[in-house]
């Protein structure tokens, strides 16, 4: 899948109907996520994989700021990316080149940011703050949740082994991570010396109501 990212991205110039490459993976992850949430995030994005295997090697590694956990910046970074696209699309409207270079251009913006930042912080750290991470998130809020049982020492290595510093331990009263916090990635479940955490294939019913308010 990290492939896919410099084929759309330079291959694109070229021939700019593989921007329509990125329409394809919307539409995916917006279906996948409906039946788990975040995984497309965790298993099958190009930039996350791309971020994993390739900027890994040169990135600084540095803790991620807890702005980019807020729900205001996440959210003024999807209005602000979302404005711009759909800006884009209206201009380009009525012609396939010109379309589907605009999708490409918005991964150009978007791969340009994730490396600016994955090279001073942790490699992806734009996964925190990524738009299309962040409609993931909220379409699918009670979709294959990370549960967090009693079990739970707080040592925290699921926060050292989570690709954006997420700590289950953190949601032990809650009982569950929230979805948009969640990359469905498996590391905290397979890294957990007390096997206290584990994906929910439905959520309790006693939870539905704390998750409305």
């Amino acid at each position: 899948m990290a492939l896919l990212l410099p084929l759309v991205v330079i291959g694109g110039y070229f021939c700019p109907r593989l921007g329509f490459t990125v329409l394809a993976l919307i539409t995916f992850f917006l279906v996948l996520a409906s039946k788990r949430g975040r995984f497309y995030c965790g298993w099958f994005c190009p930039m996350g994989a791309f971020h994993e295997r390739v900027l890994s090697h040169i990135s600084l590694k540095r803790s991620i700021l807890p702005v980019f956990k807020s729900s205001w910046f996440r959210w003024l970074l999807f209005i602000l990316m979302m404005g711009l696209m759909c800006f884009s699309l209206f201009v380009a409207w009525g012609d396939a080149k010109a379309l589907g270079d605009a999708f490409r251009r918005m991964w150009i913006i978007s791969t340009g940011l994730a490396i600016g930042l994955g090279v001073y912080f942790r490699p992806r750290v734009w996964c925190s703050i990524c738009p299309m991470g962040s409609l993931q998130g909220v379409s699918s809020r009670n979709t294959y949740l990370l549960s967090v049982s009693d079990d739970c020492i707080g040592c925290k290595i699921c926060q050292q082994v989570c690709p954006i510093e997420t700590y289950p331990g953190a949601y032990k009263e809650q009982g569950h991570v929230p979805s948009i916090d969640c990359l469905r990635c498996s590391n905290c479940i397979m890294n957990c010396p007390k096997k206290a955490l584990a994906f929910l294939k439905n959520l309790p019913s006693n939870a539905e109501g704390h998750l409305e308010k």
